[in-house]
């Protein structure tokens, strides 16, 4: 990928902060490393509103000090049941316009907000465990949840949230989640070039803040856990959330995940294809 001069500046001053720090204090270039990584590069505000978003309700609520905003379509039909739309990283609720215009048309109610850090809502960064505390807040909130429909770090998020809801009356559709964490962490390192002195820093702070190594946020691990049934679809040429990680799942053949793979899609483009579309709704309404 071909870097404007101003993404190589930024990435050369990140680069240059990190190993000085290592060296005088490695313990806050961990701390920052690891602040970095749960950075998103893109908030993605200023974006037109979908007409379909005017003519929904606004819901905001706190979350460990930010403002979340968010939209409810509701069909006002008794026993409607409720779906959980979620974006993934340098995302919003925008981009599953089409997705929410469907499951009203198919008398679901449906919630979508934007995540910390993304869209409307406040914050500066996201991670997975954030994402998954703020899914079971809206199940508290605004439930029960029938399905949540999450992609890419919603769909660890989704993981993570399913591990401690009430799963059993639940559906999950997760489109190339971020499976391992450690294979993120590994492109992060590689992509700006750090050294493996400041990776074992990284590990260990995230051991002090969590209280767990990075391997244990894992969708592959957590997935195991659970019941709910899941439709996981992910793209052989997803080079953001490789499908390799995908693998040590689909082994795995759980009775409860239904794996579909596509080819040629990559990371963004297929939650906008029109048969992963058409697949994500039959499995949420089945």
């Amino acid at each position: 990928m071909e870097l404007k001069l101003s993404q190589r500046i930024i990435l050369k001053y990140y680069r240059t902060k990190l190993n000085v720090l290592e060296k005088v204090a490695p313990e806050k270039a961990g701390e920052y490393a690891m602040r970095l990584f749960f950075t998103p590069s893109v908030k993605q505000t200023g974006l037109e509103r979908p007409a379909l978003f005017h003519k929904a309700e606004k819901l905001s609520f706190n979350f460990h000090g930010n403002m979340i905003h968010g939209f409810r379509w509701n069909t006002n039909i008794p026993g409607a049941k409720t779906i959980l739309v979620c974006h993934g990283m340098n995302s919003c609720s925008y981009r599953f316009e089409k997705y929410i215009q469907q499951l009203v048309n198919k008398h679901f109610n449906v919630l979508a907000f934007d995540a910390q850090a993304h869209g409307l809502s406040e914050g500066k960064i996201l991670n997975a465990i954030l994402y998954s505390e703020m899914i079971t807040d809206i199940e508290k909130m605004y439930g029960p949840l029938h399905g949540i429909l999450a992609h890419s770090i919603a769909g660890m998020a989704a993981a993570f949230a399913l591990e401690k809801l009430n799963a059993e009356n639940k559906k999950a559709v997760i489109i190339a989640p971020a499976t391992e964490t450690l294979t993120a962490v590994n492109n992060f390192f590689a992509f700006l070039h750090l050294k493996d002195s400041l990776r074992k820093v990284f590990d260990e702070t995230v051991q002090k803040v969590r209280g767990l190594p990075p391997e244990w946020f894992s969708v592959t691990r957590a997935i195991q856990t659970f019941k709910t049934p899941v439709l996981w679809i992910h793209d052989e040429d997803d080079t953001m959330c490789p499908y390799k990680d995908t693998l040590a799942v689909q082994q795995l053949k759980l009775p409860h995940v239904q794996f579909v793979t596509t080819k040629g899609l990559g990371h963004n483009k297929i939650y906008r294809d029109k048969e992963v579309q058409k697949k994500v709704i039959d499995f949420l309404i089945s």
